[in-house]
C-alpha cells in the first residue's frame, strides 16, 4: 500500500516498524524457545506457552491502523514440564524443514502434535484435580460417631472419568493423524482399520525396520484399549461398561479410595484405583506420541552431505530436556546435528 506520493502509507510504516512485545510476566520464567505452527508464532517459556498473532495475521489487508499484535496463553505449563519437553519441544526438534524429506509436511506434523498437547494437558489437569481431592481426604482423620461414618466423596466423579477418557481418545486419534501426515491417510486406511493400518503398511513396505514395527503393534493395542474404554462410557451395555466406585468402606473397616473396572469382552481391566488408571493412560499416550515422532523422523531423514544421520538420544548433548535429536557420524565421531 502506498500513499499518493509513492511512499509507504502510515499503516505500512506501523506494521513494518520494529517494536517490543511483552510475553507473559516474570512468573512464567525465561523465554527458552519459539516455534511457528500453522503460521502462528508460539513462545515457550519455562512455565507457560503463549501464542503470538501479529497485526498482519489478524488484518492481512491492512485496513485498520489500530489493530494490535496479540499474545495469548494457551498452556499453563512450559519448558520445565516433562509434557512440553516430550511433546511440543521434541516435535520442534524433530519436525524441521531442513531435516525431513521434502514430501513430508513438517508444518502439518507440528500442528497435529499441538493438538495432542492440548488433550494431554487437559487430561493432566483432570488427573491433578482428582489427586488434589484424594490428598485432602488423606489428610483428614475419619471417625465414626454413634456407629455412623460420614464417607468422603469426589463430586462429579463419573463426569471426571468420562472427560479424562474422552481427552485420551482424542489424543490417540491425533497420534494416528500424525502417522497419516507421513504416510497418507488414504494409504493407512486402505492398509487396515485405524492404527492397525500403520502396522500393516509397515509390514508391507521398506519401513519395517528395527523396533518400529513392534512399536506400532503396541501402539495399535493401546489405541484399541482406549477406544473400547470410551465405548464403555458412550455406548454402555451389560458386557461393555465401566464400574466406578467412589470412596467406600471394606469389611476390615478400611477406607477404600475410588476405583474403576472396565467390563469388555476383548479389553477388560480389573478393578484398580482411579488414580493409577489415569496415570497409566497418561504415561502410555505420552510415550506413544513421543516414540512415534522419533520413529517417523528417523525413517524420513533428508540426506546431509553423504554423512550417516540418525535419530537418537544424545545423552550429554540434550537440549531443554528433549530426549531425542538428530545425530551425525563424522569420521567415527557421533555428534548432535545442530
Amino acid at each position: 500500500m502506498q500513499d499518493q506520493n509513492g511512499g509507504k502509507s502510515k499503516i505500512d510504516r506501523i506494521r513494518e516498524s520494529a517494536g517490543i512485545m511483552t510475553v507473559g510476566d516474570d512468573s512464567d520464567g525465561a523465554m527458552v524457545s519459539m516455534v511457528t505452527i500453522d503460521g502462528r508464532l508460539f513462545a515457550i517459556k519455562e512455565g507457560a506457552v503463549y501464542a503470538i498473532s501479529l497485526a498482519d495475521d489478524i488484518d492481512p489487508q491492512r485496513t485498520r491502523e489500530d489493530i494490535p499484535n496479540t499474545v495469548q496463553k494457551i498452556f499453563n505449563v512450559g519448558s520445565k514440564s516433562e509434557l512440553v519437553q516430550r511433546l511440543l519441544l521434541t516435535a520442534a526438534e524433530l519436525f524441521r524443514k531442513d531435516r525431513l524429506q521434502e514430501h513430508v509436511n513438517y508444518e502439518a506434523a507440528l500442528s497435529v502434535v499441538l493438538e495432542i498437547m492440548r488433550d494431554v494437558v487437559a487430561a493432566t489437569e483432570i488427573f491433578e484435580e482428582f489427586e488434589a481431592a484424594l490428598k485432602q481426604v488423606r489428610a483428614k482423620t475419619l471417625t465414626a460417631k454413634q456407629r455412623g461414618l460420614f464417607l468422603p466423596s469426589v463430586p462429579g466423579l463419573p463426569s471426571q472419568v468420562k472427560s479424562f477418557v474422552q481427552k485420551m481418545d482424542h489424543a490417540i486419534q491425533s497420534v494416528f493423524n500424525l502417522a497419516c501426515v507421513f504416510y497418507g491417510e488414504a494409504t493407512l486406511r486402505k492398509s487396515g482399520k485405524w492404527l492397525d493400518g500403520l502396522t500393516n503398511h509397515l509390514e508391507a513396505s521398506q519401513d519395517a525396520k528395527g523396533e518400529f514395527l513392534p512399536f506400532s503393534k503396541e501402539l495399535a493395542d493401546l489405541g484399541k484399549l482406549i477406544r473400547n474404554v470410551r465405548h464403555c462410557i458412550e455406548h454402555p451395555k451389560p458386557k461393555q461398561q465401566l464400574r466406578i466406585t467412589d470412596f467406600s468402606l471394606n469389611v476390615n473397616a478400611q477406607l477404600v479410595e475410588p476405583t474403576i473396572a472396565v467390563i469388555h469382552d476383548t479389553t477388560p481391566l480389573d478393578t484398580a484405583p482411579i488414580q493409577e488408571f489415569m496415570r497409566f493412560f497418561l504415561e502410555q499416550v505420552v510415550v506413544g506420541a513421543e516414540m512415534l515422532m522419533v520413529f517417523l523422523a528417523s525413517h524420513h531423514i533428508a540426506p546431509v552431505g553423504g554423512f550417516p544421520v540418525g535419530v537418537g538420544d544424545p545423552l550429554t548433548q540434550r537440549r531443554l530436556g528433549v530426549r531425542y535429536g538428530y545425530l551425525i557420524n563424522m569420521g567415527g565421531q557421533i555428534a548432535r546435528l545442530g
